[in-house]
């Protein structure tokens, strides 16, 4: 399966007791102590995902981690540890990197449709060539 980060928030919400999705974004919520707060829209197609793959189950109490799960999310661990702590070191950062990327998708969407069809490689390019850079200095 894939990786997705969204996976692994939920896999170590639900690795000690079992929760409902109200309860998995609120600890989520917690763990970053920010005012990043997941949607729903993000919440629920990872639980399917997890579900299919047979990582979590859902029990009347909420949902849980199988040993599957516990499996992919130890082979995985190390990757989320970096990813949540470059998170939590650089808080700042990424809520302005969030603002950011939401300002752009605005602009994108209310560009005129002909300057977005005649110069979209140029704006995947220059998207591109930010991601190397960080990449780069990683």
């Amino acid at each position: 399966m894939k990786y997705h980060l969204s996976d692994m928030l939920i896999l170590e919400q639900v690795s000690t007791e079992p929760k409902k999705p109200y309860r998995i974004i609120k600890g989520i919520i917690l763990k970053f102590q920010m005012d990043y707060k997941p949607s729903t829209g993000m919440i629920y197609p990872a639980i399917d995902r997890l579900l299919k793959a047979g990582f979590i189950k859902k029990t009347p109490e909420g949902f849980i981690i199988t040993e599957a799960g516990k499996e992919y999310r130890k082979d995985n661990q190390e990757n989320y540890d970096i990813l949540t702590s470059n998170f939590m070191d650089n808080k700042l950062f990424f809520r302005n990197l969030r603002k950011a990327i939401k300002d752009l998708i605005n602009s994108i969407k209310e560009a005129d449709k002909e300057y977005i069809k005649s110069h979209q490689d140029e704006i995947i390019e220059q998207i591109g060539n930010i991601a190397e850079k960080v990449r780069k200095r990683g």
